[in-house]
């Protein structure tokens, strides 16, 4: 194959140009491990997968198709990747300067940027000429308008979804009793889904997509029941019927009392561990938002053990400061557990 080829390539892959770099002078046979590896020492790929190889026409050598999750910038483009007295170099190409410098390259960039707009929004090139016609006077001139309107919907462009092709999955979860193999119950799904959704750059209908994909049995039914009722609802609504139908009903203060006391030969990082979930009883109305840390803090040397000696030190210094966050308060109880331990 010749490099000139490698925008056919990356269409036949179903690859946007913009998102693609082709490696040269790879070694034949290499493999996909070391050229992960490769790809890692540099961040400004964002996150990538091998799509092809393909070797030139000296056939002495490969080039290796890569997809990233960022539309990727020549002016941050190394022109070689390896590690040194170890792997490589080897060339790097970007497509999207292929089809820059191919001889329709003006209309193929205008093209690619405007479909992949348009598909991400769920518009066609009518909604654009409407778009266009808008508060216009009788006589505007509708190219010139039209012309303007695509030209602020390519600028768009450039805001290209940080997690592209390649996303998160969340996990199967059906609230099916055992939990079948491969599926999640529902308060670790919902944890995850919950992460996810205010995570995932995406518009609110590829967002609903993604969610009903992890959903089977009971759950899937009650999302297809209020789809059917309401369909305008959101990602946010379709977790709130979940939550109503599977969460617990346990009041806040009734979630609290789960928390209270460290159980007979539990570590105090473990008991830490179970106070992480409060945030079930902030949910459910227990505590508020800004008291967690402090609540947190309090249930841990109210509720640990009096033999324990790393809860100890927290008794003694916990009022002689600000209330740490969850992260900051674990590394210090795990720290101190390690030094005790080291003593004994």
């Amino acid at each position: 194959m010749e490099l000139r080829h490698a925008v056919e390539w990356c269409k036949q892959e179903d690859i946007q140009p913009f998102n693609a770099i082709v490696l040269g002078k790879v070694p034949i046979g290499i493999s996909d491990v070391v050229i992960a590896k490769v790809l890692e020492t540099l961040k400004v790929f964002g996150r990538t997968r091998q799509r092809g190889r393909r070797r030139d026409t000296s056939g002495k050598s490969e080039f290796i198709l890569v997809e990233s999750n960022i539309v990727l910038d020549s002016h941050n483009t190394p022109p070689e990747v390896g590690i040194e007295g170890e792997i490589g170099p080897w060339d790097v190409h970007l497509v999207s300067s292929l089809v820059a410098s191919s001889p329709s390259s003006d209309d193929d960039v205008f093209y690619t940027k405007l479909r992949t707009l348009l598909e991400q929004e769920g518009k066609s090139i009518e909604d654009v000429v409407a778009c266009a016609r808008v508060n216009q006077p009788p006589k505007a001139d509708l190219n010139a308008e039209l012309v303007n309107a695509i030209g602020k919907l390519v600028d768009k462009c450039g805001q290209v979804s940080a997690d592209g092709v390649s996303y998160r999955k969340l996990r199967l979860f059906s609230e099916a009793r055992p939990v079948p193999p491969g599926e999640e119950d529902y308060e670790v799904w919902m944890e995850q889904a919950t992460q996810m959704v205010s995570e995932w750059q995406c518009n609110e209908a590829v967002k609903k997509q993604r969610l009903v994909e992890s959903l089977r049995g009971p759950a899937a039914d009650i999302v297809r029941f209020l789809k059917a009722s309401n369909p305008s609802a959101t990602a946010t609504d379709y977790l709130a019927a979940l939550d109503t139908a599977f969460d617990t009903t346990e009041s806040g203060t009734d979630l609290m009392a789960r928390f209270r006391h460290q159980e007979k030969g539990e570590k105090l990082s473990a008991f830490l561990y179970r106070l992480y979930k409060l945030h079930q009883a902030l949910s459910k109305g227990g505590i508020a938002a800004e008291d967690l840390n402090r609540v947190r803090i309090h249930q841990l040397v109210k509720g640990a053990l009096t033999s324990d000696m790393v809860a100890f030190k927290f008794r003694l210094t916990h009022k002689l400061r600000d209330p740490p966050s969850f992260s900051q308060l674990l590394r210090e109880v795990r720290e101190e557990e390690e030094w005790i331990r080291d003593r004994e």
